[in-house]
């Protein structure tokens, strides 16, 4: 009797666990987010030749990866938090995957520098639910299933300041304050790296790559770039104003056409 009732007491434990009335948990759906909710990019002081950059928005999600096969995402754009128009300002691709044996991706974001004008562009984007992946519910700064692209081509002015505390820019050198002129002086100032590596060095150990630091002078303490540095005067005229001017010459499209021939 005793028997009898242990193994009836060990059938109904079983049958107990077999039907549970309680949610299991289903790895076969995971969750997918964006490791960054927002991202910023300017063409700024880009050189005038670039006309599209890629933001590629990294996405990972939460589970072990498949072994057997790729999975595939998609996103939407958030119109409410939009002003951007694809293809005009911004181009995406359709559809994505999580590569086999992976938990990362990227969406490729590519941003068209033409027709941005001076107006701070912006395209959110949603991940999508499907049969492989949910959208995470968790909103903090590293884990969301959202993410907005802040973009734009302003040219703000440079930190320069001259010996009289004024805006430093050389109209001697470089004429008349113009944004496609300091572009252009930043480009061809990067260049000095293959040309003249020794200045180009000495000129970054001073002020830094984008000549915004300032430089402790043991005459005169800090200063800024000022819009020039007569130590690197010859060299600065030589290999970067001198082309500069026969790029202008070339480019009459880009409307500069006060800007000095260097004696050099």
């Amino acid at each position: 009797m005793k028997h009898t009732i242990l193994f009836l007491f060990i059938g109904l434990f079983i049958a107990s666990c077999q039907e549970t009335d309680y949610p299991t948990f289903n790895d076969s759906v995971i969750d997918i987010y964006f490791t960054q909710d927002s991202v910023s990019y300017s063409f700024g002081v880009a050189p005038l030749s670039m006309t599209e950059y890629v933001i590629n928005l990294p996405v990972r999600i939460i589970g072990a990866p498949n072994k057997e096969v790729a999975r595939n995402f998609k996103i939407e754009v958030i119109d409410k938090r939009t002003n951007a128009e694809s293809p005009l300002h911004y181009t995406v691709p359709e559809s994505f995957m999580i590569d086999k044996d992976s938990i990362n991706a990227v969406v490729p974001v590519t941003l068209k520098r033409s027709e941005l004008g001076d107006t701070e562009w912006t395209v959110a984007f949603r991940l999508l639910p499907n049969d492989y992946f949910n959208p995470t519910a968790q909103t903090e700064k590293e884990i969301s299933c959202e993410t907005i692209i802040t973009f734009n081509n302003v040219v703000s002015k440079p930190n320069w300041t001259n010996w009289a505390g004024n805006f430093g820019w050389s109209e001697s050198n470089m004429g008349p304050w113009n944004p496609v002129v300091y572009v252009t002086f930043m480009d061809f100032f990067h260049q000095l790296e293959e040309k003249v590596p020794a200045t180009y060095n000495a000129l970054v150990e001073r002020y830094g790559e984008n000549l915004d630091q300032k430089y402790n002078d043991p005459n005169r303490g800090l200063i800024d770039f000022g819009g020039w540095d007569y130590d690197f005067s010859y060299t600065l005229q030589k290999y970067v104003c001198g082309p500069m001017y026969e790029y202008f010459q070339a480019h009459p499209e880009l409307g500069v056409t006060d800007f000095p021939k260097p004696n050099v």
